[in-house]
């Protein structure tokens, strides 16, 4: 039995050293996760291995010509006349990209100040962003993976709709510290994995009010607010609005230390 246990944790310090393996697994259980729309649990646990890149020492230079790239091609896609599940999927694929090696070079220029939670405070603002200046697009969120789990998400009517991002978010989170960046399997992390998963499902079911659709979202970004009397016409999109706020502080910081830096040499 010790043996097994340990082959299977030699298996995984394996997966963790393997930057391609870990970018081909998350890859493949995120497109697992949007065709499996009966039953989508693998999206809790496949952004995991994408943290688990960022434990890598990238060079702050070629990061920051990711950034570019990223924000010129997302930028391009914008401006195309065509606007289809493709075009969305590669321009939230790109912002992404560009918001991970963002957070790459904040962790240079703050000497890792910053842990993965800041890493899903930014990702939540940067939805409200899109949210807000892309919604004529209907653009793909990470929340739309369980748009169609709607007894699962009862409670968007108070967070919003993209409070499912964060849940999704803080789940792989959960399992990224339980299972790839702890030496052995974190036995209480793991525990909380299970229950953050678990627990807004069962407090969902016991809720009578529907939750947050996508095109409620819609409407009332674009200034439709005709039907929309309830909870959320009146707090919106609370979790990500909230994580705007938060991120523009993470990125004062940022430029703060930056500058601190400067002036210490």
């Amino acid at each position: 039995m010790q043996g097994k246990t340990s082959s299977a944790m030699n298996a995984i310090q394996s997966f963790k050293k393997n930057p391609m393996l870990l970018l081909l697994t998350s890859c493949t259980l995120i497109i697992l996760s949007v065709l499996w729309k009966s039953f989508p649990v693998l999206i809790f646990i496949a952004f995991s291995p994408l943290f688990a890149l960022l434990d890598y020492s990238w060079r702050t230079k070629p990061a920051s010509q990711l950034v570019l790239i990223s924000s010129v091609l997302a930028a391009c896609l914008y401006f195309l006349p065509v606007w289809g599940i493709v075009v969305n999927g590669l321009f939230m694929g790109l912002i992404m990209v560009a918001l991970f090696a963002a957070y790459t070079i904040m962790q240079n220029v703050t000497e890792k100040r910053f842990n993965k939670l800041a890493l899903v405070i930014l990702v939540m603002g940067m939805e409200y962003i899109v949210l807000k200046f892309v919604i004529h697009k209907k653009p793909f969120f990470i929340a739309d993976i369980l748009q169609q789990k709607t007894t699962w998400v009862r409670w968007t009517a108070y967070t919003g709709y993209l409070g499912i991002s964060l849940w999704i978010m803080l789940t792989n989170v959960l399992f990224y510290q339980a299972f790839i960046r702890s030496e052995k399997i974190n036995l209480l992390l793991f525990i909380l994995f299970i229950l953050t998963i678990a627990l807004p499902i069962v407090y969902s079911f016991n809720l009578t009010d529907n939750g947050v659709t996508k095109d409620e979202v819609i409407h009332l970004y674009s200034g439709d607010y005709e039907d929309l009397n309830n909870a959320y016409s009146r707090n919106g999109e609370l979790i990500s609005r909230t994580g705007g706020w938060v991120s523009i502080l993470i990125l004062i910081f940022t430029l703060v230390r930056a500058q601190t830096k400067k002036v210490a040499r």
